[in-house]
């Protein structure tokens, strides 16, 4: 997936206010723009962090912490929070000798003590302000040290947009492309240097590399206003786009991050000029960050190369001893505040929160770990942009996602929804089409993947049921895009691809094999189960359910979680079991999605030789003889043809159309959905028996 539809939301930081440098401007000066923030804006939150940091300045002057102290209690008692008895209480007891402030003080004390029962005790909300990017982002982004420019990846080209334009706050500028002279970014990682001149980017691999260095990426820098980058170094980095987050320290000098080699993450540094890398830590880490003043670099404890996380932890930047900072299962996206005191970070656990990690500057832990919940209406925070010198932390973050079912008139017309709110994929009709079967999780939604399960649903609509596999305690977990998940004929069985927890590997990835479920879920049998370094998927049942048709990818090697297939080749098993048969087989091309056609004479599938050139082809069960259907311009992994049930047409989804494909001539249909223009994918199809 190169690109979110997503928007970027800057987090105004409440919790932590009182942390924050002031900005070497004199107490009387933030004085005058609390008042501004108070009384002109109405900016209430903002107003009492710069007067908090008054009335915790044991430099400033008396009288005017008092004023500070008084401010804030009147903030917060227009917001109708307990913290207004608490100021007005600290005024009081700190400052006697103010004899005009304390007065206020005990005025409004007496005034609110027989409400104090009723005033909310929930703490003051942090100020979210979204701003409306006019684009599809990727997780490239990365707010300037400044925080007024954000630099992002969109198509592959480097822009940097200024966050407010010429219409508000709320609208950014004109987006100017940076130059860099001809190389396409990668679609994560970014970082500024500390006076916001140059900017590190990760280059897309070419394909013309040799065949040892094919997966090597090589990491760029490039002044903000364009020309020829600068390659700092070249690596392997696996495919998680964690991996590929990168830091320059703050003088520019020099540039943290990961590279794996022999299954194993490693964090680095290099001068930006050149010269040798420096593992920074011996554990497995990923996602380094340095800290303002570049004496330290924060880092996530690495698992399975990118795919599982672990602890947040900080080691100094030149070396030494590590600091655990927060013992965390999935911890990600570490951003430092602008005076080093306190680390964010995600835990994709709870990935609505953005956490808040105290640190000293010796490097020890300065307090508990505190939380910011995202607004309403957010399914996800994907990256943390930054942390500007106002006191704002950058997030990426994606609204809620609605995954549905539908059925649709072949014809065209108005879809109907059978399932809402759920994730489901790969829907299959039953044989007598009054059950609809499809792959989900635990809890319908797609954050527990990849533990997927199968469920069923009428086919009229209602609610959705979890198959429950009654004779084993792990059910097998399915491998889409490609699991197959078909009904038998006599719809007494379901035939998949997937795994069992505890099979064979191959590298880091579960073997999939083929496996027959008995739809009441009583029986469960292996069908392949031969030994060797291959992948078996997308199961099709022939007519009479005799026999099972299925792809099968040749592993010629490894490299971290991504597989170098030797031969990609369609056999044919009994249903019962037994040795499989070959059909077709090819070592150029990638096959996928195959599917038995229900007259028995042919099935159809998919080739691709590269990413976006497609073609539909069916070949005869027969004689092995193949013919291309059509081509497809735009392949997606989630493409799934299927047949009419008289055998004469081929359906598949392109985006948000359905297309369906006349045999006898070759002649294309598009059929109308009549959703709505937000929805905007349709994954998978399966063609009604009727």
């Amino acid at each position: 997936m190169k690109s979110l539809r997503s928007i970027l939301i800057l987090v105004v930081t409440l919790i932590v206010a009182g942390n924050l440098p002031s900005l070497a401007q004199t107490p009387e000066q933030l004085y005058q723009r609390g008042l501004v923030k108070e009384e002109g804006e109405g900016e209430l939150q903002d107003a009492i962090i710069l007067y908090s940091q008054i009335a915790d300045d044991p430099s400033a002057d008396q009288a005017l912490r008092a004023k500070a102290l008084l401010h804030i209690g009147m903030c917060y008692e227009r917001m109708g929070t307990q913290e207004a008895v608490e100021a007005y209480q600290r005024l009081v007891a700190d400052f006697p000798t103010q004899k005009n402030e304390v007065a206020i003080a005990r005025e409004r004390l007496a005034s609110l003590t027989p409400v104090i029962e009723k005033v909310s005790l929930t703490p003051p909300i942090p100020k979210f302000t979204k701003i409306e990017i006019p684009t599809e982002l990727s997780w490239s982004v990365r707010l300037s040290p400044d925080g007024k420019d954000l630099a992002l990846v969109s198509e592959e080209k480097l822009w940097i947009m200024p966050l407010s334009g010429n219409i508000g706050p709320e609208f950014p500028g004109k987006p100017i492309q940076v130059d860099t002279d001809g190389i396409d970014l990668e679609w994560t990682g970014l970082s500024w240097s500390g006076d916001g001149k140059w900017i590190v980017f990760n280059e897309i691999p070419h394909e013309d590399r040799p065949e040892n260095e094919k997966l090597n990426q090589s990491i760029f820098i490039v002044s903000t206003n364009g020309g020829q980058p600068r390659k700092i170094i070249e690596n392997y980095r696996d495919f998680s786009e964690k991996n590929y987050r990168i830091s320059i320290s703050p003088d520019g000098k020099k540039l943290a991050y990961s590279s794996v080699e022999n299954n194993e993450q490693h964090i680095y540094t290099t001068l930006i000029d050149g010269g040798p890398q420096n593992q920074v830590v011996d554990i497995q880490a990923r996602e380094p960050a340095y800290s303002p003043n570049g004496k330290w670099i924060a880092y996530v404890e690495d698992k399975a190369l990118g795919y599982a996380g672990g602890n947040l932890w900080i080691v100094p930047a030149d070396g030494g001893v590590p600091r655990l900072v927060v013992k965390s299962n999935k911890a990600s996206s570490p951003v430092w505040s602008p005076d080093g005191s306190i680390i964010a970070f995600v835990d994709e656990e709870s990935n609505k929160q953005i956490k808040l990690a105290p640190v000293k500057e010796d490097g020890n832990i300065a307090g508990k770990v505190t939380s910011i919940n995202v607004p309403e209406g957010i399914e996800k925070i994907m990256v943390l942009a930054g942390w500007t010198p106002d006191n704002k932390i950058g997030a990426l973050l994606t609204t809620k996602q609605e995954y549905s079912l539908y059925t649709l008139p072949v014809k065209g017309g108005q879809a109907t929804k059978i399932l809402h709110d759920c994730l489901a994929i790969q829907p299959r009709w039953s044989p007598a089409g009054d059950q609809i079967i499809y792959i989900t999780t635990q809890n319908g939604t797609i954050e527990e993947a990849p533990n997927f399960a199968l469920a069923s649903v009428p086919a009229n609509g209602g609610s959705g049921q979890l198959f429950a596999n009654k004779q084993n305690k792990e059910f097998v977990r399915p491998s889409p895009p490609q699991a197959g998940y078909r009904f038998s004929p006599d719809g007494k069985s379901i035939v998949l691809a997937g795994w069992m927890p505890g099979d064979t590997t191959i590298g880091l990835l579960p073997a999939t094999r083929i496996w027959k479920l008995s739809s009441d879920g009583l029986e469960l049998k292996k069908l392949t189960n031969e030994s060797g370094s291959f992948e078996d998927l997308s199961p099709s049942w022939s007519p009479d359910g005799k026999k099972i048709a299925f792809i099968r990818y040749s592993i010629q090697e490894m490299v971290g979680s991504s597989m170098k297939i030797d031969r990609k080749s369609i056999y044919i098993i009994n249903s019962s079991g037994g040795e499989p048969e070959l059909l077709v087989s090819e070592d150029e091309k990638s096959i996928l999605l195959s599917v038995w056609s229900p007259d028995g004479k042919m099935i159809a599938y998919l080739t691709r030789l590269k990413d976006s050139e497609c073609s539909l082809n069916i070949i005869n069960v027969d004689n092995g003889t193949a013919r291309v259907v059509c081509e497809i311009p735009n392949f997606m992994p989630t493409m799934d043809p299927c047949w009419s049930p008289d055998s004469r047409q081929i359906a598949y989804n392109d985006g948000n159309v359905i297309k369906i494909v006349n045999l006898s001539n070759g002649g294309i249909e598009d059929i109308k959905t009549n959703l709505k223009d937000d929805v905007n994918v349709i994954y998978n199809l399966d063609w009604s028996p009727d």
